[in-house]
């Protein structure tokens, strides 16, 4: 757990890490037989309960690990959110073991281990892969400080767990809303910066990089012509831009009210599609989150820009946020600044503006939308 954990969640930790549903069970018993073992009569109750509380009991100081036993090799990708994460990991034992499985404890509230995964047995001094499902519900980078091998005993009734060393975190990449059309990009006064940078030759560098299926608006004299022949439709060549001669993207999370938040992971969302957007036609040179820059390298601009935005602020009612305030970086930038946020930014470095709001209007330089469960727009 992110918090400081007390007396009481150690209580929880050895319920759900030790106890098995059985074990769950036998512990109400348990309890139950601390009140009625003074009561008068009930014999036959209190011999039940006194039997299963002896068992319970039994079973938690008699298991023990396997000698020799090593977690390693743990794995855990990259997903976006409402996707499944599945990791993995290699167990070493020395000793056989009749039930195992891979769990993750202490996690994050947003994050759900899949119950559904079955226990392995493993032969002495052999290796086996493990695995563990985790369903997401939002966006984040999240700590998994507890990924154990869970051995079982025979019955069923509690387990005993085997921590794999190292710190682990699971990264959820926001959902991108797609974009079918943005020609607020080059509409109005406020577009004639951004035109150059929509020409279709205009980014076009020395570096020859591949292919990729023609568009509409490709210049016809980057057309690949092997490749148009031997699959029988046109292709362009692409070239590498230089770092820092395109469009810069500002993403601003800050806000005032409650309201404000609920319509943060929409702003993150639109951004991650402006992104796509960008990256896919060589547009994108820098990226903001508030005034920190995102170090994009060449070869893994989306995926450096889509990890930075997974670490954005979360829009949580119980931690503060940041305040609005005026957009001024370290390094300021010298071409076009595009800027995604909740609330009208103050800055003269920033060009246009996509506002996410609860109403729709459009200004020269100022777009304001409204999003609600959308996968797709146009802008």
């Amino acid at each position: 757990m992110h918090r400081r954990p007390s007396v009481l969640m150690y209580f929880f930790f050895f319920w759900n890490e030790r106890l098995t549903p059985i074990g769950h069970c036998l512990s109400v018993f348990l309890f139950f037989s601390l009140f009625v073992i003074w009561a008068p009569g009930f014999y036959t109750v209190k011999i039940f309960l006194l039997l299963c509380s002896a068992f319970l009991i039994f079973s938690l100081f008699t298991l023990m690990p396997p000698k020799g036993s090593t977690l390693s090799c743990v794995r855990v990708p990259k997903v976006r959110e409402g996707e499944d994460a599945e990791i993995t990991a290699i167990l070493y034992s020395e000793k056989s073991c009749s039930a195992v499985k891979l769990s993750c404890f202490r996690m994050h509230p947003s994050l759900k281990l899949c119950p559904e995964e079955n226990w392995h047995s493993l032969s002495a001094k052999d290796s086996l892969e493990l695995k563990a499902t985790l369903k997401t519900f939002r966006r984040g980078a999240f700590p998994l400080p507890y990924i154990a091998a869970s051995f079982g005993n025979t019955l069923g009734v509690s387990s005993i767990s085997k921590k794999a060393s190292g710190d682990y975190e699971l990264l959820v990449l926001p959902k991108a809303i797609k974009l079918r059309e943005f020609h607020f990009l080059g509409s109005g006064k406020s577009g004639l910066s951004f035109a150059p940078y929509l020409s279709p030759s205009f980014q076009r560098g020395l570096d020859f990089i591949g292919v990729r299926e023609y568009r509409e608006g490709d210049s016809l004299r980057d057309l690949h012509h092997g490749a148009f022949a031997r699959y029988g439709k046109p292709f362009t060549k692409e070239f590498a831009a230089e770092r820092g001669e395109g469009i810069v993207l500002l993403l601003d999370v800050s806000c005032v009210k409650l309201i404000d938040k609920c319509r943060i992971e929409h702003a993150v969302r639109l951004c991650a599609g402006i992104a796509e957007y960008l990256v896919e036609r060589n547009l994108l040179g820098r990226f903001f989150v508030g005034n920190q820059e995102i170090s994009l390298e060449r070869t893994k601009v989306l995926p450096t820009l889509l990890d930075a935005l997974a670490r954005a602020p979360y829009p949580e009612v119980a931690k503060p946020f940041p305040k609005p305030s005026l957009w001024s970086p370290a390094a300021r930038p010298m071409t076009p600044v595009l800027s995604v946020s909740v609330l009208p930014l103050e800055s003269p470095l920033i060009t246009k503006q996509i506002v996410v709001s609860e109403k729709n209007y459009r200004e020269d330089a100022l777009l304001s939308v409204v999003l609600d469960k959308e996968t797709e727009v146009s802008l």
